[in-house]
């Protein structure tokens, strides 16, 4: 039930945390972490600030933007704050080979699903492994980024001249349907602009006389860029856009940055999401594949609670990890096998009435926090033989304790088989497995997803009421 971060992942082999360390005075750490064959360091650098730190995300995703790295040093060796910068071969775009085939993406653009196909189809080749390495690298950039922690994310780029510019966003430009507001400096370098998701830090930065986009949300292409998922998450971004060799020029945007949203103290929407966002559907399990067995536990008495939490035993996943799990139902039944699921998407409603019975964060996610249960990224599953029969496992389902732990050891030699069938059949397919819980099973990508509070079933939730808090 519970879902976890994990300090280093490994996906189909591909993606590695390398190590963790500091250096020089302390204020700089890097994590090193392998995609396919190519090595990225992932590097962090604190500097120091005198007053109240303000909750910014500063990060540079492209490594040939070097004027853009110098001019945040030399604004925030003043200011204070946290720069995440990616640094491999100098390049814009990570190049890597999986497979024994050669892949190229932008990392810019794989934070969505849409995103990660788009830049794999259109630099190289898509493949699913591929997908799964890239979206699991993702997953561990935005947590590197501390988006959960953060009011505002602050993106600096660099371009080359009168080929990105402020003025592609103007009527009748190239990017013009991805704006929803444009301000352009009369008699201002166009190159050097910013480009934001906040109507609020939109006004600010145009009354301080910048060039500034505002993004439309409604009509923004989703080319898997931290803008696009920024403004579907609700946190406020602001790309600090100029041309190469302008250090200068982009710290005083800079600056003046800082200095607008001391004034403006923007802050994030809700991180609870009543709908799923653009990019993320809500799909019935069955209405993907009808052959896996669906035994939801907590549409029936039958779980922790002792209650109904669901109106009907329907499974909900969010689509990608949907027809994820039906490849993996595909593979077992080649085997005379299959997956019967317990429970898939779980509204935050549902999340907190869990806690309330059973607080332990080793085996429920703090619904302050969210699960990835909450994003439909994560599924509760076990095996089935061909008749659908449950193969023994060394637990119970939510049975809370050591037996349910995947290193478990001492119990009989076939059901400690069939959870390593179970194992290898979803991490075949990208899935992530919980040290705590043999049957929890995490999407990669999971971060491109808010937490959601919707209810895709036709009745209301907690047919029964809802639960009593568990006694101390």
């Amino acid at each position: 039930m519970k879902t976890s971060m994990r300090d280093c992942v490994t996906m189909v082999a591909a993606l590695a945390c390398l190590t963790t360390f500091a250096r020089g005075d302390d204020a700089t750490a890097v994590r090193s972490f392998t995609v396919g064959d190519a090595r990225i360091d992932v590097v962090t650098t604190v500097f120091p600030a005198d007053d109240k730190p303000v909750h910014v995300a500063f990060v540079s995703v492209h490594d040939d933007e070097d004027t853009a790295v110098e001019a945040a040093g030399d604004v925030l060796r003043d200011r204070g704050g946290r720069l995440v910068e990616l640094r491999h071969t100098g390049a814009r775009e990570i190049v890597f080979a999986l497979g024994g085939t050669d892949h190229r993406i932008d990392p810019n653009r794989i934070f969505t699903p849409a995103g990660r196909r788009a830049t794999l189809e259109a630099l190289s080749t898509w493949s699913q492994p591929a997908d799964d390495v890239v979206a699991a690298f993702a997953d561990e950039l935005l947590s590197i980024f501390a988006v959960d922690d953060v009011n505002l994310v602050v993106a600096i780029h660099n371009n080359t001249p009168d080929r990105y510019t402020a003025a592609n966003y103007a009527p009748g430009g190239t990017l013009a349907a991805d704006a929803a507001r444009v301000s352009l400096r009369p008699g201002g370098d166009p190159d050097d602009f910013f480009f934001v998701t906040d109507a609020v830090i939109f006004s600010a930065l145009a009354d301080r006389g910048h060039s500034v986009i505002l993004q439309n949300e409604a009509t923004v292409t989703d080319d898997g860029s931290l803008s696009v998922w920024c403004g579907r998450m609700g946190i406020p971004y602001v790309n600090v856009e100029a041309e190469h060799g302008h250090r200068t020029e982009q710290a005083a945007m800079l600056r003046d940055l800082l200095d607008a949203i001391a004034t403006v103290q923007p802050r994030r929407g809700g991180r609870v999401q009543t709908e799923p966002p653009p990019g993320c559907e809500l799909v019935n399990l069955h209405a993907i594949d009808d052959t896996i067995v669906i035994d939801n536990r907590y549409a029936t008495t039958d779980n922790v609670t002792g209650m109904r939490l669901y109106p009907d035993k329907g499974v909900f996943l969010e689509r990608s990890a949907a027809e994820r799990l039906a490849r993996v139902q595909s593979s077992l039944r080649r085997r005379g096998l299959g997956l019967k699921v317990f429970d898939g998407y779980r509204p935050l409603a549902v999340q907190k009435a869990l806690w309330a019975v059973k607080p332990d964060p080793r085996y429920v996610a703090d619904p302050a926090l969210g699960s990835r249960h909450n994003r439909a990224s994560a599924v509760d599953v076990t095996l089935v033989d061909a008749s659908g029969s449950e193969r023994p496992m060394p637990s119970a389902f939510d049975e809370f304790g050591e037996r349910s732990h995947i290193d478990f050891a001492d119990a009989p030699s076939d059901r400690l088989a069939n959870r390593e069938t179970l194992q290898k059949a979803m991490r075949a397919e990208g899935f992530m497995p919980l040290a705590t819980e043999w049957w929890h099973f995490d999407a990669p990508g999971w971060r491109a997803f808010p937490v959601m509070d919707a209810n895709p079933y036709d009745g209301p939730l907690f047919p029964d009421g809802h639960p009593k808090k568990e006694s101390p």
